[in-house]
């Protein structure tokens, strides 16, 4: 773990945010900015970690605070790596630090408790965003999507969520079945890289 004070000033603005609200909508208005400064970071993410997994997009916690009220984490895509449609349960940002990434986003329509299938994941937007470009989610209708990287380079996208998102129970969507699975995604990284 390193020192940086950056993610100090950001605990306390973060903090502050949390504190004076509860909408997650609100609590997104506000963080936004703060997560456009980090993106101008160049020194945000090690070198080292900036190489993609030759199997699956990386996570790397980069910062949480002892209270665990938020997190920061990166996630390194190589060419082709895909994250399936997920949904979080709690509000978060994703800001594209270098290259690009699609994301899609869906909705999920109940068909109620005894309704086979129970609900239906339907596609509601497509968008390509590149370095610089910030989406958001929060439950219940704009928590699911999928991130992609269907391009020939590499893509980092920086997330800040209202947990630390390695621990947090959600759910992998089929949207042909309409079926859930209980997933958490750990990190790779054992420890915060920033402390």
């Amino acid at each position: 773990m390193s020192e940086n004070k950056p993610f100090h000033q950001l605990e306390v603005d973060i903090s502050d945010i949390l504190a004076s609200h509860q909408d997650y909508r609100t609590i997104i208005d506000h963080v936004r900015p703060h997560l456009q400064h980090l993106l101008t970071n160049d020194d945000l993410l090690p070198a080292e970690l900036q190489v993609p997994l030759p199997n699956k997009y990386a996570q790397y916690l980069l910062y949480r605070p002892q209270n665990e009220s938020f997190a920061v984490i990166a996630f390194v895509w190589g060419a082709g790596q895909v994250a399936p449609v997920h949904d979080h349960l709690v509000w978060g940002l994703v800001g594209v630090y270098r290259g690009s990434v699609v994301e899609k986003r869906y909705r999920r329509e109940d068909h109620g408790e005894s309704a086979e299938p129970r609900y239906t994941i339907r596609e509601v937007s497509e968008v390509t965003a590149s370095q610089g470009d910030i989406s958001f989610v929060y439950p219940p209708d704009y928590d699911i999507h999928g991130v992609a990287n269907p391009f020939d380079e590499a893509a980092i996208t920086i997330h800040i969520y209202g947990t630390d998102i390695g621990k947090q129970p959600r759910h992998i969507h089929d949207i042909a079945t309409g079926n859930a699975r209980d997933v958490i995604t750990k990190h790779d990284n054992i420890s915060p890289i920033f402390s």
